[in-house]
């Protein structure tokens, strides 16, 4: 038996879970929701890829999935974060590794039942001794997280082609003119928050609208969903047939196909952001030895 098959029958299809202690650094004393990290896969895997036009496999690699979880109203930062966070890494043998590479900008959060989840993949960086029976990972994930937020409720005209520039959630530097007048100044980050395809049809006797939704920025702003209001600011139940995001070096923009059931004599387009702004990354230790079985855990005396 060579040595990828050895380290393949000791490896593949392991399954760990290694619960980190989360340490923030920073943040309101209040805070004390901890990140959690879960190793949910450990295997053997080739990479498929084609070069000079024909299919063909990487050296084996030895993979991590490791899962992040959060409680709301907390949750990861932006997705295009493209840091590259490293563990140390040692075989059963005593033998020292190249290190762990984790890609922290395949962070894409997930939410469900009050708890914000993402998955980053991970590879070491070597294959284990052929005679090894478990790896072990040491070191500290930086996690970066973002806390959820309401911004001020907007207005749009029910109208084909409605737009407005407005300050962006978190711009503190308004001030107000005689009048009552908003004058901005150029420091001021703006938005321009846009209607289009907004019209009404039937479906099973009910009056619906349908529009896409959007907001364009150019500086940093971090957007997570749009919530449709009626006149008391009551969230409307709302579908969401699609959307994107798109940006290049100096622009942003989102967009969102929703449709509702219209309430009655609605004469605008009632709405608020749902915005993701940064706070201090958490500090999550993490040491743990994935064998066959999983996580090896120390025997207690």
């Amino acid at each position: 038996m060579n040595r990828q098959s050895i380290i393949v029958a000791r490896f593949l299809l392991c399954a760990a879970a290694a619960l980190g202690a989360a340490a923030w650094g920073g943040g309101k004393p209040e805070e004390k929701n901890p990140v959690k990290v879960v190793f949910v896969s450990v295997g053997m895997e080739k990479n498929s890829m084609w070069i000079n036009g024909a299919p063909q496999e990487s050296p084996l690699q030895l993979k991590f999935g490791v899962n992040f979880s959060v409680k709301s109203p907390l949750g990861f930062g932006s997705r295009y974060n493209d840091g590259i966070q490293y563990l140390e890494a040692t075989d059963s043998t005593g033998r020292k590794l190249a290190p762990a590479e984790f890609r922290m900008g395949s962070m894409y959060p997930r939410s469900e039942g009050g708890m914000v989840q993402a998955t980053v993949n991970g590879v070491a960086g070597e294959l284990p001794s052929p005679d090894a029976s478990w790896v072990r990972l040491k070191g500290v994930f930086r996690v970066p997280v973002s806390r959820s937020v309401e911004s001020p409720v907007y207005e749009l005209p029910l109208a084909e082609e409605a737009e407005e520039h407005v300050p962006l959630p978190g711009a503190n530097d308004r001030e107000e003119a005689g009048g009552g007048d908003i004058v901005l100044s150029e420091s001021v980050p703006t938005g321009r928050l846009f209607l289009k395809e907004c019209s009404t049809f039937e479906r099973n006797g009910k009056k619906m609208r349908k529009m896409i939704l959007g907001l364009g920025v150019e500086s940093s702003f971090d957007l997570d969903r749009f919530e449709i209001l009626n006149e008391k600011d009551e969230v409307l139940e709302t579908e969401s047939r699609g959307g994107g995001s798109s940006m290049n070096s100096s622009y942003r923009e989102w967009t969102n196909r929703l449709q509702f059931e219209e309430p009655e004599n609605m004469q605008k387009l009632r709405f608020r952001m749902i915005y993701k702004v940064p706070v201090e990354p958490v500090s999550v230790p993490v040491d743990v030895r994935l064998g066959m079985r999983g996580e090896i855990r120390d025997k207690k005396k």
